[in-house]
């Protein structure tokens, strides 16, 4: 039985080689991209399971009011036309993204409620799947055109109509993927910028999101649900961590209904949890990316790791079965 437990914070671009040194007995939360390497080492095991958590790209569309603590939407913002949103959605690839970037252990996300949760995930809800001329429709349907003929569409008014996109540095896929995006954008013929023209640190990006910093239009993050699914800490009016700053009496009854008396009752629940999935769809304050999968590489010393969704094995049933790490 394992005594002490010491957890360091490891660099990405370093774990592979110490996993295969064996200085490590456990490595949770590993970057998708390093799946291959990791699997290939034979002294490590690799278990994967399904995220409770999704990525997602939002979209700035108001203000967070301090003294009334709430998000107020603005209904001049300039990503508040639902069809600039949705075209914007159904340009990006995101099987795609996640074959290419994440060795197939990421893929489309549906909608605003993870698979895990199968009682509340609606199976009927395909969400945005790549589809440009449908996008292009849309812009066109919204007013936004290609007044001057150069490629990039002008606002409704004809003028000059740039995006901000904020994203975060980190691993090395984040800017390939940050400038897919960016690319796929421009061909609906939308001038996406990075924000200050750069990746930006961890927890200045998330500064600059909650503080609705004027130079945010979009922005890609993503939400960890936990093993609650209820969303309304993180889409309700009155939530801090509503970071698009949406906010509507439809979405209100839906919450309000989620987290009703009658909410209790399980068919009743089930149908709550799938009306928000549906409007949100429908309304796109935040498209869905990917669906995430959790990675784990355990040193074959460790006698068990159990990663199985609900059980109650914890560091503390951990054995090991020879004195050092297995190299």
């Amino acid at each position: 039985k394992v005594k002490t437990v010491v957890w360091k914070i490891v660099p990405s671009a370093q774990i592979v080689a110490a996993l295969q040194a064996g200085e490590y007995d456990l490595t949770v939360g590993l970057n998708a991209d390093l799946y291959s390497k990791v699997k290939s080492l034979s002294n490590i095991k690799v278990g994967v399971q399904d995220d409770l958590s999704y990525s997602y790209i939002g979209f700035k569309l108001g203000k967070w009011d301090k003294a009334k603590g709430e998000a107020i939407p603005d209904p001049n913002a300039k990503m508040a036309d639902v069809k600039l949103r949705q075209a914007m959605a159904y340009a990006i690839d995101n099987d795609l993204v996640g074959t290419k970037f994440y060795e197939g252990l990421r893929r489309n996300a549906t909608q605003l409620m993870i698979p895990a949760f199968k009682e509340y995930y609606d199976e009927s809800l395909k969400g945005y799947t790549i589809d440009l001329e449908k996008a292009k429709q849309l812009l066109d349907e919204a007013g936004y055109k290609d007044v001057n003929g150069d490629g990039i569409r002008e606002d409704k008014n004809g003028q000059p109509f740039k995006i901000n996109f904020a994203s975060m540095s980190g691993s090395a896929i984040a800017e390939p993927i940050t400038n897919y995006y960016i690319q796929q954008w421009k061909l609906i013929g939308l001038d996406v910028q990075l924000t200050n023209g750069r990746l930006i640190e961890f927890n200045s990006f998330y500064e600059k999101v909650q503080a609705d910093d004027p130079e945010i239009d979009i922005y890609q993050a993503a939400w960890g649900t936990g093993s609650n699914p209820n969303p309304t800490s993180l889409y309700g009016r009155k939530a801090s961590f509503n970071f698009p700053r949406f906010a509507t009496p439809e979405l209100d009854a839906i919450l309000n209904k989620i987290n009703s008396v009658e909410a209790v009752d399980k068919e009743f629940r089930s149908k709550a949890y799938k009306e928000f999935a549906n409007y949100m769809f429908e309304n796109v304050p935040v498209v869905p990316t990917l669906f995430r999968k959790g990675i784990v590489a355990v040193n074959n010393r460790v006698k068990k790791w159990d990663i199985t969704p609900g059980n109650n094995f914890t560091i503390f049933d951990v054995e090991l079965t020879a004195e050092e790490p297995i190299k």
